[in-house]
């Protein structure tokens, strides 16, 4: 007589129970074969272990979207009956076009919405589920208003630590840019705050004084260069539209300006004889954030691509007069003042607010001379006692 160790007889133990009882993949198999009605006399799927269950959902693959909880709590015949109603549905859809399988799959969004559970998020490492559902298919205008009355008028907090560089607009965006893009009523917000040339420390803390002609006081401004050349145009817009995607996904309002933009050829057809086009279209661009900003603000929708059609040739027709002279390259002759250089311009004008030339100065500390700077025939000042207005 063989002898069996005490693990052999533990083994062959193991083995005879798995064999009494048939595994909940077994008796799924078991009861396609069979009359689903009288399988485990109706029973619920949880005589089942919590194991059997991935087997089951490869066995009843069409199941695969129900929870373990609820499949539980199905009877078998139910859990049979409802995979096969779901395979015919799938093969049906199978043969649809895709167009037909698009609306039906819209529809069925419509009829059955998602419950979005509450939770935590930080904008970095933890974030809501929600922020990866599909995309919103009502109008964006429409979405733009939901926002407006979610958020009130003055949209996030701003951030600057996003990921630029996965989409290729790394180091393309200034702290300005960060800083008003994320409030959607920011009348400050540019297109040069996108620009290349002009992101770093030096661009944004040099200052520039500048002496108004006829001014006293002195203008002070961060120190951004314009944009140069239709190249540059093209990168900062990408980049204001990468930026407003990241930071304010609902928000389309620059993709609107560069649809337009693309339809129109960057406005080619108006701008020709135009040789500083960049220059041109910067200044139509941020007008049109400046009317957005207006919009958010007063609780209208941004201006959509084919009305930026309309604004456009509004806005290029008040300003037709000035496209040859500022926006060519044609030589632009400098304003020369009459007189030599030490005598007040404003005295000879009446705008001068010292009572003598002992008092008066250029803002650089030139002294300067109360007299007459009208030019004779001969190309000589008067320099007499008494302003150039007394010359008939």
């Amino acid at each position: 007589m063989v002898q069996l160790s005490s693990q052999a007889l533990e083994e062959e133990q193991l083995r005879s129970n798995r064999l009494s009882r048939p595994s909940g993949v077994l008796a799924v198999a078991n009861c396609l074969a069979a009359d689903p009605d009288d399988a485990l006399e109706g029973g619920a799927l949880d005589s089942f272990s919590g194991e059997d269950y991935s087997e089951i959902y490869k066995l009843l693959p069409h199941l695969g979207g129900l929870s373990d909880s609820l499949l539980r709590k199905l009877p078998l015949s139910a859990a049979l009956q409802l995979n096969a109603a779901l395979q015919k549905e799938s093969r049906s859809a199978d043969k649809m076009t895709i167009n037909a399988k698009l609306s039906l799959n819209a529809s069925k969004l419509v009829k059955n919405p998602l419950r979005i559970e509450a939770g935590s998020d930080n904008r970095k490492n933890i974030l809501h589920p929600a922020r990866f559902l599909g995309g919103s298919s009502c109008s964006k205008q429409e979405s733009w208003l939901l926002a407006r009355r979610f958020l009130g008028d003055k949209g996030v907090s701003p951030i600057g630590n996003y990921d630029m560089d996965t989409v290729g607009c790394g180091g393309c965006v200034t702290p300005r840019a960060w800083l008003e893009i994320h409030n959607p009523s920011s009348q400050e917000l540019k297109l040069r705050h996108f620009y290349l040339p002009n992101v770093g420390s030096s661009g944004l803390s040099a200052k520039k004084v500048a002496l108004e002609d006829g001014e006293d006081a002195l203008s002070i401004g961060e120190n951004l260069k314009e944009i140069a050349d239709m190249d540059g145009f093209r990168s900062a817009l990408n980049s204001a539209r990468e930026a407003m995607a990241t930071a304010l996904p609902w928000n389309h309002s620059i993709a609107a300006i560069v649809g337009f933009m693309l339809n129109s050829n960057y406005c080619q057809a108006d701008l020709q004889g135009v040789t500083r086009k960049a220059q041109v279209l910067t200044e139509f661009v941020d007008y049109v954030l400046g009317r957005n900003a207006l919009n958010w603000e007063n609780n209208q929708p941004f201006l959509a691509s084919d009305e930026l059609a309309h604004v456009w040739a509004m806005w290029k027709g008040k300003r037709s007069a000035l496209f040859i002279s500022r926006f060519s390259d044609r030589p632009v002759k400098k304003r020369e003042f009459s007189g030599p250089k030490d005598i007040c311009r404003k005295f000879n004008y009446g705008k001068c607010s010292k009572q003598s030339d002992k008092e008066c100065t250029s803002a650089f500390g030139t002294k300067l001379r109360h007299c007459c700077n009208f030019m004779s025939s001969g190309g000589k000042a008067c320099e007499k006692d008494h302003p150039r207005t007394e010359h008939k």
